[in-house]
């Protein structure tokens, strides 16, 4: 395998020693330019920097000498799992724009392009068969629009969308509170080897890493920042789904919910949020409600016009290369005629 150490590398290294957060390493690749100058860097100049304590300092050398780690990234990317550091242009420009945005993002498949309309739809693992049916619905409609679906993999509602999405066809990316390489619950196995096909399998955690229950409350500021507008199908009042919720109106997403019946504890978050402002949808027109979709939509017919009048324009100069092209064919044939007769005459002189 060819050896690539780009600021890629680099930063993943970075992000890979012990006791060092993401925090501290982002004043680290400030302060020295970037994580390739901090890798590189004196250990007597760390010191005076004052961003590490001495035990921090000592796991910093103790990385950077251990080789282990280099295999480690090359087996990684031999496996199918990459590495997208937050200054590749590759990264997702909708994190950038977050605060404690990930310092890198491994992924298997694909990341969610920039540029179409991407919608998470989040809610309970344990929703009725209602709140099953809205999710993947919906995601079945969105994935004929051309709009992406955004969800954890988590049962219930995750699932739900994810499987509506790839039914009709659509792009769907999964962010994991575990490691890309494992598949959590299991029951969704089926699911994850599809979205790795078309769309992709997303973490910030190292590959082989264990679905520890603290880590999804922190992957799910990743599920709303990748997403223009966040959808809430079932959810009470205190869980996951809520906590996104509230990533979401930090990170100035738009929130709809699904409303449901009163007494439904799954649907009292979804009804608690139309009350306070969200957004109610109902049926998959919904959605351009929201003015991220409108304005999607509009950048879309402007697109299309522009693409229209381009493919006239290549129409009309194909049209017009062939008239010169009969032309010249005309003036051979003319010439042709000439020389026949101007032959005979010369043979008689």
């Amino acid at each position: 395998m060819k050896k690539i150490y780009n600021e890629d590398y680099y930063m993943y290294r970075l992000c890979n020693i012990k006791g060092i957060g993401r925090a501290s390493v982002r004043k680290l690749v400030d302060f020295f330019g970037s994580a390739y100058n901090v890798s590189k860097a004196d250990i007597n100049i760390l010191k005076k920097t004052g961003i590490l304590n001495g035990r921090q300092i000592d796991e910093f050398a103790f990385s950077m000498k251990n080789k282990d780690n280099i295999y480690k990234y090359e087996d990684m990317i031999k496996n199918g799992c990459n590495w997208i550091s937050i200054n590749n242009n590759n990264y997702p420009e909708r994190l950038h724009n977050i605060d404690d945005a990930p310092l890198g993002v491994y992924c298997r498949g694909n990341l969610p392009p920039d540029d179409r309309l991407s919608v998470a739809i989040i809610g309970s693992r344990n929703c009725s068969s209602y709140g099953r049916r809205m999710a993947y619905n919906l995601a079945e409609s969105f994935a004929a629009d051309n709009i992406q679906v955004i969800s954890g993999l988590a049962a219930g509602i995750d699932a739900a969308a994810h499987r509506g999405c790839l039914a009709s066809g659509g792009y769907t990316y999964a962010v994991l509170g575990c490691g890309t390489d494992v598949c959590y619950p299991y029951e969704n196995l089926d699911i994850y080897k599809n979205i790795i096909k078309t769309g992709g399998v997303i973490s910030e955690y190292p590959p082989n890493t264990r679905p520890d229950a603290w880590r999804f409350p922190e992957r799910n500021r990743i599920i709303s920042g990748l997403a223009d507008i966040v959808i809430v199908v079932e959810a009470a009042q205190r869980s996951g789904a809520m906590i996104t919720v509230d990533q979401a109106l930090e990170q100035n997403r738009e929130v709809m919910a699904v409303p449901g019946r009163a007494d439904d504890i799954c649907s009292q978050g979804c009804n608690e949020l139309i009350k306070t402002g969200a957004m109610v949808i109902t049926k998959p027109e919904d959605i351009w409600q929201c003015s991220a979709a409108a304005l999607w939509k509009e950048k879309n017919k402007i697109n299309n016009f522009i693409n229209l009048n381009n493919l006239e324009n290549i129409n009309f100069e194909i049209e017009k290369n062939q008239k010169n092209l009969n032309n010249k064919k005309i003036e051979l044939h003319t010439l042709n005629l000439d020389k026949k007769n101007i032959e005979p005459q010369l043979d008689n002189l």
